[in-house]
């Protein structure tokens, strides 16, 4: 193993459970002189094929629906599950936070666990001494931490081992979703804290459905689907074809553009049936523009029933189905909107300082004070790419490009203004 690497993964294969039917299924196909090569052929496996590194102090965020082989690959990553086929060699201290309760035994204090904890990574009772004052600290248990683990709640948990992990000299961090069972400020302080430990050199492996925790700790990111790695690059790109993927189409029919009617809430005394966008000045259908630019949109109405009085609203959600702005009909418009037949419904939208990448369209029409007449969600996806400026100022961070001017002022001199 390359003495760069924290982690190397080769031709890994995992399947649970007997697998006696397709190991007789295999003797079979051997008997008839049948190739035996495909091991896909032969039953269900959790991981497939499955090869990648990890160099020491780099950070690899692991995406995929559930289902996908991400918590078995930790597990075979920190030697708790064997590989059927294949190796996995890990080079350094490893800490897997893989379960919550995981190495913790429940009739054992919070303070009990924490040296038991330190035990299992080899540390004696004198070096945890040293170091529970730390561990303590950043828990924030406070009484608790001298109460049976069996008293505590999911939260409490995450906090005891995230804490131990954070502050026992790992070199090696595996973490699988338990930041998601902490409250607001605890996942913020984790967050820190693992910035800390990632500039200092600590390697992570971070399986998680939050972007923002995947772009702002990982360096690298791993797409896994169906036990297989189908994609590997930045953060953005990543969680841009995951979440693209993840997406729930249940309302866009076949067809290009057009959004199928039925099976949709709402009243139903209209109905959406395309949308699409277009360049602001020349009017020429578009999929996407560049950060700054001022677009089109054209909302097809299939109208069963006048409709003189209603609110419509467009929604813009990115990957992760924030909703970045809210756009609705001003109050003024409505009445010179009134529906009484088919129509295109039109909205300009002005100076659109979205950050480069794809994002979504969600509409929802209803009657003012009342029920929802129809509702798309990603009813259309758009691209936003980047122009200089933003190029020079950005880093695939925060949700919005904001136009800035900078100042220098020097005592008794002019001030010397960059504007951006």
């Amino acid at each position: 193993m390359n003495g760069d690497m924290a982690i190397q993964a080769r031709d890994v294969w995992k399947r649970y459970g007997l697998p006696l039917r397709p190991w007789m299924q295999r003797q079979i196909d051997q008997l008839r002189g049948l190739s035996t090569a495909d091991r896909a052929k032969y039953g269900t496996w959790a991981l497939r094929d499955v090869s990648f590194e990890v160099e020491r102090g780099e950070s690899l965020g692991i995406v995929g629906k559930n289902g996908a082989g991400k918590s078995t690959l930790l597990k075979l990553i920190a030697g708790v599950s064997p590989a059927t086929y294949g190796s996995v060699q890990v080079s350094g201290r490893l800490f897997p936070m893989i379960e919550l309760s995981a190495g913790m035994h429940s009739d054992l204090t919070g303070r009990e666990n924490i040296k038991l904890l330190g035990a299992i990574m080899g540390f004696t009772g004198r070096q945890m001494e040293t170091k529970l004052p730390e561990i303590e600290d950043f828990a924030e248990l406070g009484d608790w931490l001298d109460k049976p683990v069996w008293q505590y709640s999911s939260g409490m948990q995450a906090r005891l081992g995230f804490s131990v992990a954070v502050n026992v000299d790992a070199d090696i961090l595996l973490i699988d979703e338990v930041l998601s069972v902490g409250d607001v400020n605890f996942q913020k302080k984790c967050l820190n804290r693992m910035d800390e430990l990632s500039n200092s050199g600590v390697t992570f492996i971070f399986v998680t459905h939050s972007p923002y925790a995947i772009e702002r700790i990982c360096e690298r990111a791993l797409y896994l689907e169906d036990g297989q790695i189908t994609a590997s690059g930045s953060p953005s790109d990543i969680l841009t074809a995951y979440f693209q993927v993840a997406m729930d189409r249940s309302t866009v029919i076949a067809g290009k553009d057009k959004l199928a009617a039925d099976l949709r809430e709402g009243t139903g005394a209209l109905r959406i049936t395309d949308i699409s966008m277009h360049d602001d000045v020349s009017g020429r259908e578009i999929t996407g523009f560049s950060t700054g630019e001022s677009v089109v949109f054209r909302i097809g109405l299939d109208v069963k029933e006048a409709t003189p009085r209603y609110r419509f609203s467009l929604r813009v959600v990115d990957p992760a189905s924030t909703v970045i702005s809210y756009i609705e009909m001003p109050m003024s418009s409505r009445r010179s909107l009134a529906l009484e037949r088919d129509n295109v419904l039109e909205c300009r939208i002005e100076n659109i300082n979205l950050l480069p990448g794809q994002y979504w369209i969600n509409l929802v029409a209803r009657e003012i004070a009342g029920p929802v007449i129809d509702s798309v969600s990603y009813a259309f996806a758009f691209d936003v790419h980047a122009n200089k400026d933003v190029i020079e100022q950005m880093e695939h961070r925060g949700m919005i490009y904001l136009s800035s001017s900078w100042k220098l002022l020097g005592e008794g001199e002019p001030a010397s203004v960059a504007q951006v």
